[in-house]
Order: structure tokens, then C-alpha cells, then sequence
């Protein structure tokens, strides 16, 4: 049974609940972190899921120096998805599509 880790939010707002990270999909809870997608030093940020990702260790560091860019949290037909690309690829939405754009502390090329 694969183990599940939730992080408390909100108030009046549901737990994100997720078996694995949200950008490379690792299954190990141990190591599954919660990362602001808007920085928390940003005015803007905050604790909504919406601002939110669940990330491995690893992709966590990847994402703070910005080798993974994060342009948002969508619903889609499968569920929550957020969408991200690594530095040098092209980004899978056009960017005047992105919910998160113009921000230095979380788009860095």
C-alpha cells in the first residue's frame, strides 16, 4: 500500500494530499516537501493550495535554482496537475496562458 503525506492548510481549506511528488512523481514520503510556487517572500504568496506543490527533495532544489520552473497549478480532466518544464525546454502552455508569470523569484531563464 503506497504511504500518503498531507499537509495541513488553511483554514476551511482541504489537506493536500498526494502519494508522490508532483513533478517527477517519486513514491517515497519520506523525502516529499511542500514548496510555495509563489515565494513566501513575496506580497502575493500564499497558503492556498493553488500556491502550493508537493515536491521530492530533489526537485525541490532543482526548482529554487531554477532548472524546474513552475508556471502553475491546474484542474484538468485527470485531477490536479501542476505544470512545469525544465530550463532550456519549451514550456508546454504558451506563456500569456501561465497563471504564474512575471515574477524574477519564480521564472528564472
Amino acid at each position: 500500500m503506497t504511504q500518503q503525506k498531507s499537509f495541513a492548510r488553511a483554514k476551511g481549506q482541504k489537506r493536500l494530499i498526494k502519494k508522490h511528488c508532483e513533478i517527477c512523481f517519486l513514491k517515497n514520503k519520506k523525502v516529499l516537501n511542500l514548496h510555495h510556487i509563489i515565494p513566501r517572500c513575496d506580497s502575493r504568496c500564499t497558503d492556498n493550495n493553488s500556491n502550493l506543490a508537493v515536491v521530492c527533495s530533489n526537485c525541490h532544489d532543482l526548482i529554487h535554482v531554477g532548472d524546474i520552473i513552475i508556471i502553475g497549478v491546474y484542474q484538468t480532466s485527470n485531477g490536479r496537475e501542476v505544470l512545469n518544464f525544465k530550463k532550456g525546454e519549451k514550456p508546454p502552455l504558451e506563456e500569456d496562458l501561465w497563471l504564474i508569470k512575471g515574477n524574477d523569484l519564480v521564472i528564472t531563464r
